[in-house]
């Protein structure tokens, strides 16, 4: 129960750190915090390390497949191009006062 309960204190800490270095504007520190949580609770609470060989490979294997959704998660950001509406080629503004992009 001890180990239990000053696992959970120290992600309370490792909390108060992440919103300290958010709060300072500090964003490498973030992911750190982030890896350090993750790791506190596969050790502290799924006690991973006295787990079967088959429960570290599902953990592992959901390690690598969150990999995998973060990677194309971020493509979308990576690769979006921004197109400002309304200025194409084939648009015409019927009136040359009200710019083409607004509602008439």
């Amino acid at each position: 129960m001890a180990g239990i309960v000053s696992c959970w204190a120290a992600l309370l800490l490792l909390l108060a750190v992440e919103l300290l270095l958010s709060a300072a504007g500090a964003n490498w520190g973030i992911g750190g915090c982030a890896g350090l949580m993750a790791l506190l609770v596969a050790y502290g609470f799924m006690r991973i390390t006295r787990a079967p060989a088959l429960a570290t490979i599902f953990a592992l294997g959901g390690l690598f497949w969150l990999s995998i959704l973060l990677a194309l998660g971020s493509l979308d950001s990576f690769t979006r191009t921004n197109f400002p509406v309304g200025d194409t080629l084939s648009s015409t503004a019927r009136n040359p006062r009200t710019p083409p992009d607004t509602a008439p």
